[in-house]
């Protein structure tokens, strides 16, 4: 067994297929084709069954990957403890972000940690924080940057800050009367119930933030009669900005969203709060440069 063949074989079940996987290697589809084929005579047992256009592990394929992924994560680990012998002059750092949150917070956050290690190149995953987990526990990032989830006693995490969820109505609504203000506070408060019967634009069931939502509505003991599922929470907001529906919002996104003042922002009668973490590998030693991003995060978000 080779490192590239647990490589190889991690980016087929990863992506699916052969061609993605080459796409994903820069590799050529006949290369990799090539390359299983002669693995598996090298290793002498199947590491895929073809099922139509389909390619499925064997058992000892399963077995090949189980093993095939602590052994990524020894070497994972060797390679944190030489960058930190080696005083961090070079290495990479892959960081996955969600794309909102990485159009704000990257072009802050990449000049500080490039003007401390201008040799440590940094790769970007922006997708769903939904997968963030199983691409930290497959080795395919290092850090992850999120709000807290329920499954996040699988990573170690950190927290960067915490962050108020507030409640999203077009600036016209005549609920907006109902708003308690108090000169102490950044928003007004809404008691929840005054919405009983109107639209909520909430995210997918698999998503965090509906997750969030969901406890918010349990902790009001209040169900929305109507709602509205979208995954991207500036089709929300310009759902709202265009006076249809009500949503949930973070914060911390509010200031960087192109609204246009057509929303009108409310805290919830009883607060909500979400952690924004960094989240990594249970039981690994970070290089140097790594744990530098995250203090780097904690003083710049």
């Amino acid at each position: 067994m080779e490192i590239r063949d647990i490589e190889y074989v991690k980016a087929i079940v990863d992506t699916g297929s052969i061609t993605k996987a080459a796409q994903a290697l820069y590799i050529t589809q006949p290369s990799l084709s090539t390359y299983i084929k002669n693995m598996q005579q090298r290793l002498g047992f199947e590491i895929f069954v073809q099922h139509g256009k389909k390619l499925e592990l064997t058992y000892l394929g399963e077995e090949f990957l189980k093993y095939g992924l602590q052994i990524l994560h020894i070497q994972e680990n060797f390679n944190d403890t030489m960058q930190n012998f080696l005083d961090n002059k070079f290495g990479r750092l892959r960081l996955a972000i969600p794309l909102l949150r990485s159009s704000y917070l990257v072009p802050v956050l990449l000049p500080k940690f490039h003007e401390q290690f201008p040799n440590v190149e940094v790769e970007l995953n922006e997708s769903s924080s939904k997968t963030f987990s199983r691409l930290i526990e497959n080795g395919d990032v290092d850090l992850a940057l999120m709000n807290r989830t329920k499954e996040g006693y699988q990573q170690e995490t950190e927290k960067i800050k915490s962050e108020e969820i507030l409640l999203a109505l077009p600036v016209e609504h005549p609920l907006s009367k109902f708003g308690m203000y108090n000169d102490k506070e950044s928003y007004p408060s809404l008691d929840m119930h005054l919405l009983a019967d109107e639209l909520f634009i909430l995210h997918y069931p698999d998503q965090f933030s509906r997750q969030v939502a969901d406890d918010i509505f349990v902790k009001n003991h209040f169900q929305p009669q109507r709602v509205l599922a979208t995954r991207n929470i500036e089709t929300a907001l310009s759902l709202v900005a265009n006076n249809f529906g009500v949503c949930f919002v973070n914060a911390s996104h509010t200031k960087h969203l192109r609204i246009d003042n057509k929303i009108r922002f409310f805290s919830l009668k009883d607060k909500v709060y979400v952690d924004l973490i960094v989240a990594y590998r249970k039981n690994r030693s970070l290089p140097f440069f790594a744990k530098s991003f995250i203090d780097i995060c904690k003083k710049s978000i």
